[in-house]
């Protein structure tokens, strides 16, 4: 059999001619063979397949930055590859063809807008590069629109856009494969060294690998409507959709099913209804593949299913499987709010890319205290678009919208205007503009990561590819050297080029290098080596993080310096020389992002330790520094609780008291808060007075378990362990996550003589904290003696952290249970839960009958 079995026998008849077909940027060419330039050009196609192949399934063993830079980096090096050879091109011709779609120029100014937003944003990093060349920063949208403008060196190549198309097709079938395999075989099966769940992969997170799917789904099912195939092909798509389907089937994202259920039902009704509604048009001509119509029926049938069941039907598969997963984020509203909030104050340029944090520490409802989230700082909102408009401001959003407008024109007039019949260009142009649209469409609805906005990107550059072939008459010629000072200006302008792209490449593989080297400081087993590991990541790449962390390094310090009850000269002299260094570091991490409230609490660290060594003038540094802390991060309670701590370690009660109630009025049920006011009622002798206050809290507030989780502190220590075992026991009851109350639960069963109950409820406790040695040390004395020498009652901080959403590194937040505020919104469909809630009842004890 003769021909290329990767080419549609359609084409196979002029396969000569699509090797030859001339490629663009193409210079209008002398009668000679230019060999060169026919070899330069070839290297521009071979990039554009290797991007479009390996972005979604690159990466570095290990992830040493992550794996949102890595897909960054790949996709920046390979669009500065491009434009380098293009400068060679441009030296060996003296006109180019090309097309400028508005779009494109509508995109870029949406860059220029991100560029002018970030140098007036304050904190300028962060908003040019962020910390690892974030999805919503300046650089990144820059990425964005190079990678939707190299694809133009492929204009008119017919086999080499195919090959663009095929090849991403295989890489996204690799892991799909990839990823189902592991859910059957588990975590540990391939993980590569990088995926610890199955709910990661070389795309990234589970949401992202979904919506890769669908779209692997969508071009799947136009290419068996398009092209006729063989029957291998055929199969090979039809399998891809059956996997496609059942990994969508695994994250349960419901926008995504309601788009490939819209599509699916269409292209359904169109095969159905293509005989009688598009007679003598061609379109009936030719046989619609049997697995074409089944692949779409089946992929209607469970849209449908999941649509309007969703949620138990996710559930039947998430206890099949074992694999949950549920991504949150803001909701719509709170997103919307926000904007608000940051339109009044700045609404032409908004807050700067990259900056939605700080928005969201400045202006979130204050209810989210109240929530598991009051500590997350998400760094996106409902989703990209939205998040974009907070950050870009007006300018940026006329522009984005008006970049998105014009591609849909475009697509019209593609589609639908044009004269041009040729089978292949009219395939290329509608998977690529589907692919686009769907994936601009998702970004209305999730924050994809890098990978899913790169690939966005690609195929909106290669839809501009098909409008160059289907709308010849969009072609423009551009000049380039028509006399010697032309000539002469192009060779200085392809050099800057060249180097310029050398440089950039270089900066950021410097930023990676010490992103890298950061990732292996946080295993550096003493903090005299994650210091110096920082200290080589800050040379390659001064990042506010790096010295903001070695600051707190000097903190942990100073804090294990003033803890030792008689310490000797040398103790004196290396704390004096560690308080220096401290506040060097932390005003030096100031100095590049005065916005960030950790660091300025770090600096109030420091020297809250020097005003309870009696330092002069140290208390008030410390007050004005959290302070400083407090107005960027106004609804944070975790400053006025420093200040507490700072008050009782300085003897001053009273002030302490004070900033308890300051923290309580942000968080009413602030455990750390909670746990130091009782400490305190205990150390001045006023525990009955306390328990009387709080029952009568309680009464008010019958489901707060935090209020239990006070009764009980205040009751062990009044030696009514009965009282404090049942008032713990209702606060887990209320809150099963509840680390602190299990821990405190645990220790009073010790105390009673329930050693087995104790373990049984510490080994809960070790689930959410793996890392505490003091927690293990416990659990190990109880094994042996059956007792532990239970922590004295002058403690000021609990022994336990409370468990909290994950906040993966761009890749979103996940929490165990739906949300149960408004104000956060799952992406995911959460599953069903088969216990009905019901008010518990507050606890009873011998005290109680008083």
């Amino acid at each position: 059999m003769s021909g290329n079995l990767f080419i549609p026998k359609t084409f196979q008849s002029d396969a000569t001619s699509l090797r030859t077909s001339p490629v663009s940027p193409q210079p209008v060419s002398a009668p000679k063979v230019d060999k060169a330039g026919a070899l330069l050009q070839k290297i521009l196609h071979y990039i554009l397949i290797g991007l479009a192949t390996l972005l979604p399934v690159f990466f570095i063993p290990g992830l040493p930055a992550s794996l949102n830079f890595d897909k960054a980096f790949l996709a920046l090096a390979a669009g500065l590859s491009v434009v380098s050879v293009l400068c060679l091109t441009a030296l060996r011709s003296n006109k180019f063809a090309t097309v400028i779609p508005m779009a494109l120029v509508l995109f870029w100014g949406v860059v220029v807008a991100a560029v002018v937003s970030a140098l007036l944003s304050g904190d300028v990093q962060d908003a040019f590069r962020g910390q690892v060349f974030e999805p919503l920063t300046a650089g990144f949208l820059a990425l964005m629109a190079l990678t939707m403008t190299i694809p133009l060196v492929l204009q008119k190549s017919k086999v080499m856009s195919l090959r663009v198309v095929s090849g991403f097709v295989a890489a996204v079938a690799a892991v799909v494969l990839y990823s189902i395999v592991r859910i059957f075989f588990g975590a540990g099966f391939l993980s590569l060294g990088s995926f610890g769940a199955v709910t990661s992969s070389p795309i990234g997170g589970f949401n992202d690998l979904a919506i890769l799917s669908a779209l692997s789904i969508i071009i799947g099912l136009i290419t068996l409507l398009l092209l006729p195939l063989r029957k291998g092909l055929q199969i090979a798509i039809f399998i891809l959709t059956i996997l496609a389907t059942f990994l969508m089937a695994m994250v349960n994202f419901f926008y995504l099913w309601i788009v490939v259920g819209f599509f699916g039902l269409l292209l359904l009704v169109y095969i159905l209804s293509r005989n009688t509604l598009f007679p003598g048009t061609g379109e009936a001509d030719s046989t619609v593949p049997p697995l074409l119509t089944i692949a779409t029926a089946f992929v209607c049938v469970v849209s449908v299913v999941f649509i309007f069941a969703g949620e138990f039907v996710g559930t039947q598969i998430s206890n099949a499987t074992g694999v949950s997963y549920l991504e949150v984020r803001p909701s719509a509203a709170a997103t919307i709010d926000i904007a608000k909030s940051v339109y009044q104050e700045d609404i032409l340029l908004g807050i700067g890319p990259n900056r939605f944090a700080d928005a969201w520490s400045l202006y979130k409802d204050r209810s989210i205290n109240e929530t598991l989230f009051w500590s997350v700082d998400f760094t996106a909102g409902y989703s990209f678009m939205l998040t974009l408009f907070i950050t870009l401001g007006v300018l940026g959003t006329t522009l984005l919208i008006a970049f998105q407008g014009w591609f849909l024109y475009l697509g019209y007039r593609m589609l639908l205007k044009s004269q041009n019949t040729d089978p292949f260009w009219n395939y290329f142009g509608v998977v690529t503009f589907v692919g686009a649209v769907f994936l601009w469409g998702m970004s209305y609805v999730y924050v994809p990561n890098a990978t899913t906005l790169l690939l966005t990107a690609l195929f909106t550059g290669l839809t501009f590819v098909a409008y160059q072939a289907l709308v010849p008459q969009a072609i423009k010629v551009l000049p380039l050297v028509t006399t010697r000072s032309r000539g002469f200006a192009l060779m200085t302008v392809s050099i800057i080029a060249i180097v310029g792209s050398v440089s950039i490449l270089f900066s950021v593989g410097k930023q990676y290098a010490a992103q890298a080297t950061f990732t292996r400081a946080q295993t550096a087993d003493s903090i005299e080596r994650f210091d110096q590991q920082l200290q080589a990541a800050t040379i390659l790449f001064p990042d506010d993080t790096f010295i903001g962390l070695r600051a707190q390094a000097r903190l942990a310090q100073l804090q294990e310096i003033a803890a030792i009850a008689e310490p000797t000269e040398q103790d004196q002299e290396r704390f004096v020389a560690l308080a220096e260094e401290a506040i060097i570091l932390a005003q030096g991490a100031l100095s590049l992002d005065p916005s960030n409230p950790d660091l300025h609490a770090v600096l109030g660290g420091v020297y809250s330790i020097l005003a309870v060594a009696g330092l002069a003038d140290a208390e008030a540094r410390a007050t004005a520094t959290y302070g400083d802390a407090q107005f960027r991060d106004p609804l944070n309670p975790s400053y006025s609780l420093m200040k507490a701590y700072m008050a009782v370690r300085l003897n001053d009660l009273g002030r302490a008291r004070e900033e308890i109630s300051a923290a309580l009025a942000l968080k009413q049920n602030y455990t750390e808060a909670l746990f130091l006011l009782s400490q305190l009622d205990i150390q001045e002798g006023n525990t009955d007075a306390a328990i009387a206050t709080t029952r009568q809290i309680i009464t008010l507030e019958p489901n707060n378990p935090t209020r239990y989780y006070q009764l009980g502190i205040l009751l062990n220590a009044a030696n009514d362990q009965g009282g404090a075992i049942a008032a713990f026991e209702a606060a887990i009851a209320r809150d099963t996550n509840f680390a602190n109350a299990r821990y405190l639960l645990a220790l009073t069963y010790v105390q009673v003589g329930r050693p087995e109950d104790a373990l049984r409820e510490l080994r809960i406790v070790e689930e959410s904290n793996p890392d505490n040695a003091e927690l293990r040390d416990v659990i190990a004395q109880i094994q042996s003696t059956g007792t532990v020498a239970v922590p004295q009652s002058s403690a000021l901080e609990p022994s336990v952290t409370e468990g909290s959403p994950t906040q993966a590194n761009g890749e979103g937040v996940t929490a165990e249970e739906a949300p149960d505020t408004d104000l956060i919104s799952p992406v995911n469909t959460p599953p069903s839960n088969s216990e009905q809630s019901s008010t518990v009842a507050p606890p009873t004890s011998s005290s109680d009958t008083e």
